[in-house]
Order: structure tokens, then C-alpha cells, then sequence
């Protein structure tokens, strides 16, 4: 996660109230893991989020699984392309919708402890000095130094 105002300066209408984190999710037949991932990011103890979503022209269930997520919580932003982007300009999709002050990606077969966010951005809020933040990470179960 990182702090977004260091690269880009944001324009914020003073009347929003923009979600202070932004989570990206760029995604391509994701049905597997899908809702794991979304339930992992929607159950974070730190709620000021937005999740956008940039679908690229998935075949399998992934549009429908997005849809059902979309009603079932307002946080979710869902994008779904017309024709493949491929993996790289789906980033760039994503990453320029974001207009929250902090950024973090998220992949489909992720998983996040509840308080990965809440703990993330107190890092990043704790000095003007530091600019990204990263949790202790594990690859199938062993952490990586």
C-alpha cells in the first residue's frame, strides 16, 4: 500500500468524501477465487475503502460473482471491459480510477488478515516520511523474508 499524494497530487472536491484507501483488483476469469478474495477485503476492520474492480472480458462467472458483490456492498466499483485489455492495460484501467489518498492491490487468489489495512495505514499516517507500507508475507503457509 502506498501513499498517493507523494506521485500524484489529487484534486479532491472539497464536498466528497472520498474512501481514504483504494483497493485495486484487475481480473480475468477469477470465479475460483473470487469471492474469497472480495469476503477477505470486505471483512477488513478498516472500512473507509473502495474496491474497484476491472473485469477483462472474463468467459467464466466472474461478471456474475462482481454483480452479486455490487448489491450486496456499495464500496464495490465494477468496471467490466468489452473485449480483452490484456494484463497490463487492466492495471492501468484500475490504477486510474483511483482517487483515494492510499492505494493497494489486490489480486484474485489473495488473502488478507482483517486488520492488514487498519494496520497498513497507521504505518503510512505515523510520519510524512514513509511512503509504502507492507505486511510480513507467507507463500502457502511459509513467510517471505
Amino acid at each position: 500500500m502506498y501513499d498517493r499524494s507523494i506521485s500524484n497530487q489529487i484534486k479532491m472536491n472539497s464536498n466528497e468524501k472520498l474512501p481514504k484507501v483504494c483497493v485495486g483488483m484487475p481480473v480475468y476469469n477469477g470465479e475460483k477465487f473470487l469471492r474469497s478474495s472480495l469476503d477477505c477485503l470486505l471483512n477488513q476492520s478498516y472500512e473507509n475503502i473502495e474496491i474497484i474492480i476491472s473485469d477483462d472480458a472474463s468467459t467464466d462467472s466472474t461478471k456474475m460473482i462482481c454483480a452479486e458483490y455490487v448489491k450486496k456492498d456499495s464500496r464495490i466499483k465494477y468496471i467490466q471491459q468489452t473485449k480483452n485489455l490484456g494484463g497490463l492495460l487492466n492495471f492501468n484501467v484500475v490504477l486510474s480510477q483511483a482517487k483515494s489518498k492510499y492505494f493497494m492491490w489486490a489480486e484474485v487468489d489473495d488473502k488478507w488478515e482483517p486488520e492488514f489495512i487498519q494496520k497498513n495505514v497507521a504505518v503510512l499516517e505515523s510520519s510524512p516520511d514513509i511512503v509504502g507500507s507492507i505486511s510480513e508475507v507467507s507463500w502457502y503457509g511459509k513467510k517471505v523474508v
